[in-house]
C-alpha cells in the first residue's frame, strides 16, 4: 500500500472513531445530529474527492514516465539488435 493509500485509510478510520464518539458523547437530539453527520460527510466527501483527483494526477504522471522509460529501452535493444546483426552479416 503506498503513502496515499496509508493516509487515506488513517483518515477514514479517525473520521469513523470521530464519529461514533461525538454520537455517543453529545447532547444533541436526533435531528440535530443527523445533520451534523451530514454536514460531516459532505465535508469529508470534498477532501476525499480532492485526494482522488490528486492521486489519479500522479497515477497518470507515473504511467507516462513509465511509457517513456519502456520506449527508451526498447529502442536501445532495437539498436543493440541491429549492431549485432551487422556485426553477423
Amino acid at each position: 500500500m503506498n503513502n496515499a493509500g496509508r493516509t487515506t485509510l488513517v483518515f477514514l478510520t479517525g473520521l469513523g472513531i470521530g464519529a461514533v464518539v461525538a454520537a455517543l458523547v453529545t447532547p444533541r437530539s436526533g435531528e440535530e445530529m443527523r445533520e451534523w453527520i451530514t454536514d460531516m460527510v459532505e465535508q469529508n466527501s470534498r477532501v476525499l474527492r480532492r485526494k482522488g483527483g490528486r492521486s489519479i494526477k500522479q497515477l497518470q504522471m507515473a504511467l507516462s514516465k513509465g511509457e517513456g522509460r519502456i520506449a527508451e529501452v526498447l529502442r536501445s535493444g532495437k539498436d543493440a539488435l541491429e549492431s549485432v546483426a551487422a556485426k553477423l552479416d
